[in-house]
This record gives C-alpha cells, structure tokens and sequence, in this order.
C-alpha cells in the first residue's frame, strides 16, 4: 500500500541535499535553472523474529553463568575456553638464584586462575559451580579458524580427562574483608586456585624449552593448550569476564634476599577466547504470533523485514529515491526487566548476516548500516537506506537477465533477495584528536544479554520514501 502525503517544489539550493544519497546511476549535471520536484510517499513493510543462529563466538570478552529472562522464562547459559598469551622470548630469573625443595628440585609455590570483571548480571552472593579442565594437545584451537557461539567446547578436552579442580564462587567474594571487597581500588575476580604440579610444569618447561615461550604460538602448542571454564550448576549470576590471568607463584634469591615471583599469563586478544552460549525456551518464543517481534542477545533472536523494493521502484522509472527511511519502535517491559536495551542495530543482507561478522567487515551505507536507540522517542531510526534499496532493486534486475528471469520467477528463486536482518552490536571508533572525526574500526556481535520486543509482526508498518524528478 501507498499514499502521497505531499508534493512541493525545491529550487537547486536543494539538490546538494537530496542528492547526495542517490544510486550513481541516477545523478546528473544540473544547471542553475534546473528545478527538483520531490514527493513523499509511504509502502508497508514486514517484520517477524527470526533465530540468530550461530554468532561468532571470539571476542574481546568473555561470559560466563546462567540466568533466566524474568519476561520471557528463556534462559542463557555461558562458558569459555581460553589461550593464554606470553610475552616475547619471556624468561625466569637465573635457574641458580630459584628456591628449589628438599630435593633439589625447582617446584611452584602456588598456581592461581583469576578471572577478572567488572560488571555482572543477577544476585552478587548467587552461587555457581565451575569445573576447570586443560585443553587437549591434540586438539589444539585452530588460530585460523572461526569458532560460533554454538560449539561444543567439551570437544577441546581429552574425553577421558579429569578437572583440574572445581570452583564454587560468588560475583561478590566474601573471603575477603569487607572493607577490601568495597574498596575502588579493588577489581572483582574469581580467584581459582589449581594443583600446585600444574604451576610446577610450567616453571620447568620455562628451563628446559625457553623456545617454547618465544611467543604465544609456541607457548599455546609445546606448553598450555589453554583451559575450559565449564559451568557445573547454579542459575542467577551472569559474569561479563575483561580478562583471565595464570599466575604461576615462585621464589627466588638475589643478594642473599628472598623475594616472590610471579610467572604471568594472560588471556588477550592475541590469542584464542571463545564463549559457548545455550539458550533454551527460544523456540516459543519464536513461533509466537503478536503484533511484535524480539530482538534477543547474546546469539539469541534476530529480526528480519521484507522490504517492498518492487513497490518503491514500480511506476518511478524516471523518478530518483533520494530518502527512504525506515522507523523500528520498542515496546515498554511487560515486567520490570534487568537486561539492557540494545544501543546499537545493525542492518544487513540477510544472505550476508554470518560472513559480515566472518570477514570483520564494516558498515557500507549501502547493504548494512548501523543506528542507534533513541530514548525520547523510544524507536530506532535509519535514516536513509536509499541505496540499500536501489542496490537490492539493481541487483534483482541484473541476476533476471542474467539467468533469463521473469520477476515472478526470481522472487520463486530466491525468496531472501528483499530481506535484511535487524540484530544488536558493539561498534569501535576510533577519533582523530584534531578533526574530532569518528573512525569505525570494528563492529561485533553484541554478547551482553539484552531483551526487547519491536513493534511488528502481525502489526504492519509503514516506511516513507522520497522521489525527486528533474524538471
């Protein structure tokens, strides 16, 4: 369906505004006597919840926990593995000046696991049980591969392989003073202590191979694989995890003084850091019928709308789409709700959804594009998404040549060529101190547990587009 909402007539002052969004192929000279008329008008479009599927699971954090959506009764459970990071050609003091045992043998004091956050969702004293296992040599994290939010990462572990140790812990760690627990000095973490042989090997391997601490490579494939931080029960608590530390206790001697070691370890996005996120109860949630669709996070639920390109272009052969833009309003909580609006949307080819994030691409202005929430006006707003249109409009008419396609037949052929998919993401810039331009360097994923519905679904809406025509 559309309808004119106005016609009015700008002289060529404004054609540096509505043309500057135009296909190329439609922008020509224009004289100091040339006129634009434009006019407005309005075509329904879409929308329904669609499964995210599998998400690219490497980040820059990782999540660890359990908790249950309070409006939805859809629960989200995470773990991790991860490699640890050493620095170049990193080295003990000197073998002599290490304090041994009784028998002469150099041995670690203590081996720790700290997994430092520094915010969390659910109670603070919830609960959780860990099981913490060293990966399997065999099974080594390809640094070449791309891991999905929907991997099992028990297949890293040798099947007839023991924990380490077990971890029962709480986001607020009350073996602590409180006035340490409280201090703003004080950086939350789950401190996890593992065997004291394991920290052993690790000193020794350091002696005898210091080639394999040459750099993180050598050090994740002749030394420590990495470790499975495996959730083994409790619900309530969700960790958003900044960083996992090896802390490798020891002592040494220097001028007849005794001092404590550290040998530290990191895991950094130098190396391999991948969550493994469960959600159950997506599936009713899914085949629900209302007048709304969800946007779900982390790997959770998505939402898809059909665009009506075949509308906006019919009838307009000699007109030029210089504005399309397309509104998505959210509904209020039905219940008092802890999780996050999303700050971010991304727009993009539903055919391309997985590869964008696969081949770390960035928003064109032309198949995806990126918006953020509005709070006054409680909606989502892409302001102009002409080209997205012209392109998928270009691109069907060029693919019916090509193969000798009737319009009827294409959309037969394929029936996701007019779709694109709504999901949340985190956004890098980066800002350049002297212009104060922003820069776009990385868009992820969004792993933070977010909940909301959009008005959609069995409700129709409504997305307007502007036409100017050369007279």
């Amino acid at each position: 369906m559309k309808y004119a909402m106005q016609v009015f007539t700008l002289l060529t002052a404004v054609l540096c505004f509505t043309a500057c969004d135009e296909d190329t192929a439609t922008i020509g000279i224009v004289s100091d006597t040339d006129i634009i008329k434009s006019y407005a008008q309005g075509y329904s479009f879409t929308t329904r919840s669609v499964a995210m599927d599998s998400v690219t699971a490497s980040s820059a954090y990782s999540y660890l926990g359990q908790i249950t959506d309070p409006e939805t009764g859809s629960v989200v459970k995470a773990e991790f593995v991860a490699q640890f990071h050493t620095s170049e050609n990193y080295s003990l003091p000197n073998v002599s000046s290490i304090v041994k045992n009784e028998e002469g043998k150099i041995v670690a004091d203590s081996v720790e696991v700290r997994l430092y956050f520094s915010s969390y969702y659910g109670d603070d004293n919830n609960p959780m049980r860990l099981a913490i296992y060293e990966l399997d040599p065999e099974r080594q994290l390809d640094e070449t591969a791309t891991y999905y939010s929907d991997v099992d990462l028990s297949d890293f572990v040798a099947e007839d392989a023991a924990p380490l140790t077990y971890k029962v812990f709480t986001p607020s760690d009350y073996s602590l003073d409180e006035s340490e627990r409280t201090s703003t000095s004080h950086y939350d973490n789950v401190n996890i202590k593992l065997p004291t042989e394991f920290g052993t090997r690790i000193l020794n391997a350091a002696i005898e191979h210091p080639e394999y601490f040459a750099d993180s490579w050598q050090f994740t494939h002749h030394v420590l694989p990495g470790l499975y931080f495996q959730l083994k029960g409790g619900m309530g608590t969700m960790l958003k995890l900044d960083v996992s530390a090896l802390n490798v206790h020891f002592r040494y001697v220097d001028n007849d003084s005794v001092y404590n070691g550290i040998a530290r370890f990191s895991a950094t996005e130098e190396v391999i850091q991948s969550t493994s996120f469960d959600n159950t109860g997506l599936d009713e949630m899914l085949n629900e019928k209302g007048d709304y669709t969800y946007l779900k996070t982390p790997a959770g639920i998505a939402t898809e709308i059909t665009l009506p390109v075949d509308e906006v272009f019919e009838g307009h052969e000699r007109d030029s789409v210089s504005r399309a833009r397309l509104i998505l309003t959210r509904y209020n909580a039905q219940t008092e709700h802890p999780w996050g609006t999303p700050s971010t949307l991304l727009m993009v080819k539903k055919g391309a959804r997985h590869s964008f994030f696969a081949n770390h691409q960035l928003t064109d202005n032309v198949t995806s594009y990126v918006t953020s929430f509005e709070s006054s006006y409680n909606t989502y707003t892409y302001a102009n998404i002409a080209r997205l249109l012209s392109h998928l409009f270009h691109e069907k008419q060029d693919g019916m040549r090509t193969e000798g396609l009737t319009s009827a037949e294409w959309n037969a052929k394929y029936p996701d060529w007019n779709k694109v998919v709504v999901m949340p993401v985190a956004v890098t810039t980066t800002s350049n101190s002297s212009t104060g331009v922003s820069t776009q360097v990385a868009v992820l994923h969004d792993y933070s547990l977010t909940s909301i519905r959009l008005v959609g679904g069995s409700q129709v809406q409504q997305m307007q587009v502007v036409y100017s025509t050369y007279q």
